[in-house]
């Protein structure tokens, strides 16, 4: 039986309409599955990379109301990528589903790609309880797959952060280093990865590293550092000695970050340079060449941490949104630095003045430390007692 070429034709534009979400009198599938919740939520997701083995996860506390592309944002910081390709997010039963609504972004839409503005969709449109699914596709050359299922949906108390880490394990692969299969083959050591500064761990993870980095994105420091101005006593000489020492790290730290050592330190040329250029150097007994031997620049690297100009992530010292705002504005990083402080790890300032030769430290208005005890060499003004240096 000959079959009528018409019919073919039809046949086959039918099968090509269906395969593209299409078919007759009938319109594609709502790009959205619900309807918006009235009360946001909490949803406990645990982001898996597709194919890594030994599998590279974290569990995450996602607000309901969080919108896609601010939820890409989310998923690069907490991953650790550096966000310098392409992603979208699909929902179907895998980015290959012919059926799968993609959710792109704003230039891919331009560029004449079909799918979904992600900066119009909410994440409680295509998600509602466990076991809902939602796939990120990040870097269309490497082609990391990541996959997120909802593991619990929890009360929300309207204070929390929009992301939290609360686990994980492993660290992302290197950026644009072949993929999966090439992720494999460095694991295997039958290729190596050369990056500069850049030293690859594939098994370190930090729940409280990554939670620095997501606090940081969402601006949870200041967002905007110029206000309020507390008043300041222009003759504060150690407030002064204070600013000018916390901006040289801060530039020194830069926008590529310094790498640390194994044990979270700031490397010996960097602690040397700091004790010179500083001036401290002959104020100082010893070689002035490790950070935890070297108090000055052990308490001015802790304080700018606990100050959100500085944050540690994945083995590097990183300037915050709030720190490199300041580093190019002495005055402002003056009057942040004026603010009160939490009872945390203090600044030691060391003044010029060659009459006295000696240490001060400046408390910026800051309850005074607890002394550390029975710990040789420990200087007075250590950090206080659960804030630990990270191993």
């Amino acid at each position: 039986m000959r079959t009528d070429p018409t019919a073919r034709e039809t046949l086959l534009q039918a099968l090509i309409a269906k395969a593209q979400g299409k078919e007759s009198g009938r319109q594609a599938r709502s790009s959205r599955a619900h309807t918006r919740r009235t009360q946001p939520v909490t949803y406990q997701v645990r982001v898996d990379l597709d194919g890594a083995k030994p599998p590279i996860w974290q569990r995450l506390l996602l607000s309901s109301e969080l919108m896609l592309n601010e939820l890409h944002v989310v998923l690069q910081q907490a991953m650790g990528w550096d966000d310098t390709h392409l992603h979208e997010f699909l929902t179907g039963k895998n980015r290959m589903d012919p059926f799968a609504t993609h959710y792109l972004m704003q230039y891919m839409l331009d560029d004449g790609a079909e799918g979904v503005l992600e900066d119009q969709v909410r994440l409680d449109e295509l998600l509602t309880g466990p076991k809902d699914r939602l796939f990120y596709w990040y870097d269309f050359g490497d082609d990391w797959e990541h996959t997120l299922v909802v593991e619990k949906v929890l009360p929300r108390l309207g204070d929390e952060p929009p992301a939290i880490c609360t686990g994980g394990a492993r660290a992302c692969p290197p950026e644009d280093c072949g993929g999966i299969w090439g992720y494999h083959e460095l694991l295997a050591g039958k290729t190596i990865f050369e990056d500069g500064e850049f030293e690859f761990d594939p098994t370190y993870f930090s729940v409280e590293e990554t939670n620095e980095g997501l606090r940081d994105l969402f601006g949870q420091a200041h967002d905007d550092p110029w206000m309020p101005d507390p008043v300041v006593d222009d003759d504060d000489r150690h407030l002064d000695a204070a600013a000018s020492a916390v901006r040289w790290l801060l530039n020194r730290v830069g926008e590529h970050g310094i790498r640390l050592t194994a044990a979270g330190y700031l490397p010996p040329k960097v602690v040397t340079a700091a004790m010179d250029e500083l001036g401290w150097r002959a104020m100082w007994i010893g070689s002035c060449t490790r950070e935890d031997t070297t108090a000055p620049i052990l308490e001015l690297r802790e304080t700018a941490q606990q100050l959100k100009l500085l944050r540690k992530y994945r083995g590097q010292l990183l300037l915050t949104k709030t720190g490199a705002a300041l580093s190019d504005d002495p005055e402002a990083l003056r009057r942040h630095l004026a603010q009160p402080l939490p009872p945390t790890p203090l600044l030691w300032t060391w003044t010029n003045d060659r009459r006295s030769n000696r240490a001060v430290c400046c408390r910026f208005r800051s309850p005074r430390p607890r002394p550390l005890s029975g710990v040789p060499g420990a200087s007075p003004y250590r950090r206080l007692p659960g804030i630990t240096p990270k191993n």
